[in-house]
């Protein structure tokens, strides 16, 4: 599938813009945008398919795109996995990567890659299948490949002010709800889990809300992402929590404001 981006792109200068890809098992998208001119951007996101399917697909559209191949200022490949984990970064140790993980998941089936987050002073570890990190390898040689929570952390520790109240950020993407929580000094959690429906999703928010001791009066729930099924959690969370919220924070919006750490 060949697409045509906006009159807004001058290709020729494929170093004013910054792409990042986002690698699903169901679904590949993509963003290109102008770092300095806000106005200036595109997102696209192919059709969902099955886990089998979405990789080849994306492969296909890959090569009949040859712009995604130009030298763009930033590549960013955001791994959408479940198989995940943070280190602190003063402890880990490149070599130990593998055994990290292993201590936590009974089965690795890809390679295991790292990335520091140097805001939390955490180093987050993630799977990504082999087939799928040897192809973006050769395709985009000075690409890093950070895990998804990375823009989500990016995004909340720079565009929403800290505050002098606990938060509880819960993000929505298919069919996984990824949350983290904050104090006002650091974040505290960063967990995914499987979330299929409202029910799922409230159990888990108020699960997490109960083990950190937050406040039900004070501290905040701020819903983001996906926003089908947020009125009917929001309705419920609501009988329980006095601050629930929910902002407008689209996979474009969070691919525009991520920059490589």
């Amino acid at each position: 599938m060949k697409i045509q981006l906006p009159d807004t792109f001058d290709l020729t200068h494929a170093e004013r813009y910054s792409l990042t890809i986002a690698i699903h098992e169901q679904q590949y998208a993509f963003a290109l945008h102008d770092p300095s001119d806000s106005s200036v951007s595109f997102y696209y996101a192919l059709p969902n398919s099955s886990e089998s399917k979405a990789f080849a697909d994306f492969q296909d559209f890959f090569f009949e795109n040859e712009f995604l191949t130009l030298p763009f200022k930033q590549v960013s490949l955001i791994n959408y996995t479940a198989v995940f984990t943070c280190v602190p970064s003063l402890i880990f140790e490149e070599k130990d990567k593998e055994t990290y993980m292993q201590f936590l998941f009974s089965e690795i089936k890809g390679k295991i890659l790292s990335h520091p987050l140097p805001s939390q002073e955490l180093t987050i570890l993630h799977e990504i299948p082999e087939d799928v990190y040897a192809f973006f390898q050769r395709s985009f040689v000075q690409a890093q490949i950070v895990h998804h929570t990375a823009p989500l952390l990016n995004y909340f520790q720079q565009k929403e002010p800290v505050t002098d109240c606990n938060r509880l950020i819960a993000y929505r993407k298919n069919k996984g709800l990824d949350i983290l929580c904050f104090s006002p000094e650091k974040l505290l959690l960063v967990n995914h889990f499987d979330c299929s429906d409202e029910q799922d999703a409230v159990y888990y928010i108020l699960f997490l809300w109960k083990q950190l001791k937050f406040n039900p009066r004070n501290d905040y729930a701020i819903m983001a992402g996906e926003t089908e099924a947020w009125p009917a959690i929001e309705t419920i969370l609501s009988k329980y929590l006095q601050q629930v919220t929910r902002i407008d924070l689209s996979e474009e919006t969070l691919f525009n404001a991520f920059e490589i750490y």
